[in-house]
């Protein structure tokens, strides 16, 4: 498809985004890919933005190369599907889901705790099926299709700390109190009506203000059951940032709880890369350069760059689509600029850290 740049008083309903929209402080406002509806319309326009890039269909039919690129990128999603390796995670993701409803309605209605030490070992088995930090990646985002959006999104996390988790070499009894942590941070929403936990477009200010409770209510649930402290600490504090600027008590970097800091990490990236009714999961590389500009003011600057060098590095070697369409295989990548890594396309190389029009859009 070609790319036009148009009036946002000519976008219309079913546009898709081809770059993504910041706001005059450089605040990123809708993904790039994001389908355009009369919610995301009026959101640029209430920023003051006046012109966006689109893609245009194309009045021929797709080239022969267009159509085998197309396939190859569904064919790849496709094959992981039919793994053996992903049917077994997939089994254990939705076993986790099914189990964690439990422990969280067991929990929620004081009547003692589910035994966890099952949904524990599931999360690990699905870390020894992942078989390293890039399948799992990959996996995760094959398991898009759950409407339950607090339960899936909470294995996911359970499954990102415990990879933290390892990455900083701790013992098993520690990894496993650290994937709980993960799995019940947001324990607090079940006490917010799913009308807005669920909301597709973009909530009121009051809403806003009811979600900012979950953090205090999830603590309050978790207050007097045999959890680790660290894990109560992690659903109060998991939206505190660095920098002062989260909630509830908008604690600075010193006041937080380390696991509260892996915890946020792992959340914002599942959240970030996630598919939404209401727009597409960014790719994985967009979410590094989002981090590269301010993360480390927000999250703790050295399990930020754990996270992003172990995620950056894990996608060595995979093929990827660049902005301009091309389709290239990433061959390096330098530590000082994780999201723009060396791109092989065919005989040439695209160096993304000196082409700076150019990005990853896709990973395939």
């Amino acid at each position: 498809m070609e790319i036009k740049r148009i009036q946002i008083m000519h976008a219309t309903e079913g546009m898709i985004l081809a770059e993504d929209v910041y706001t005059s402080t450089d605040k990123l406002l809708v993904t790039c890919n994001t389908i355009l509806t009369s919610t995301v319309i009026q959101k640029i326009k209430k920023y003051g933005i006046f012109h966006i890039l689109v893609y245009e269909k194309e009045s021929e039919e797709a080239t022969i190369e267009e159509e085998i690129e197309a396939k190859d990128i569904y064919l790849h999603k496709e094959r992981l599907q039919r793994s053996q390796d992903f049917n077994a995670f997939k089994q254990d993701f939705e076993k986790s889901i099914k189990g964690l409803k439990k422990t969280f309605g067991r929990i929620m209605g004081d009547n003692g705790l589910d035994e966890t030490e099952e949904l524990l070992g599931r999360i690990n088995a699905m870390v020894k099926h992942g078989h390293g930090t890039l399948h799992i990646m990959d996996m995760l985002n094959c398991m898009r299709e759950y409407d339950d959006v607090t339960y899936a999104h909470s294995i996911s996390v359970g499954l990102l700390c415990r990879l933290i988790g390892e990455w900083l070499k701790y013992p098993e009894k520690e990894l496993q109190s650290l994937t709980l942590a993960g799995l019940v941070h947001d324990i607090g929403k079940l006490q917010i009506s799913y009308s807005i936990i669920s909301k597709p477009g973009k909530l009121t200010s009051q809403e806003y203000k009811i979600i900012q409770t979950h953090p205090r209510l999830g603590y309050n649930i978790l207050m007097d059951k045999d959890f680790d402290k660290r894990v109560k600490l992690a659903a109060l504090m998991h939206h505190e940032r660095c920098d002062g600027s989260g909630y509830p008590f908008q604690l600075q970097a010193g006041e937080i709880d380390y696991w509260s800091k892996i915890v946020s990490i792992a959340d914002v990236y599942d959240a970030m890369t996630a598919d939404r009714s209401y727009r597409k999961g960014m790719c994985p590389f967009d979410v590094l350069n989002i981090w590269g500009k301010e993360g480390y003011i927000k999250h703790d600057p050295g399990l930020l760059m754990l996270f992003m060098e172990k995620t950056a590095y894990s996608y060595i070697n995979s093929s990827v689509r660049l902005s301009d369409g091309r389709i290239g295989e990433i061959v390096s990548i330098q530590k000082d600029a994780l999201a723009r890594p060396l791109v092989r396309v065919g005989e040439s190389f695209v160096d993304l850290n000196r082409e700076n029009d150019i990005v990853i859009q896709q990973i395939i």
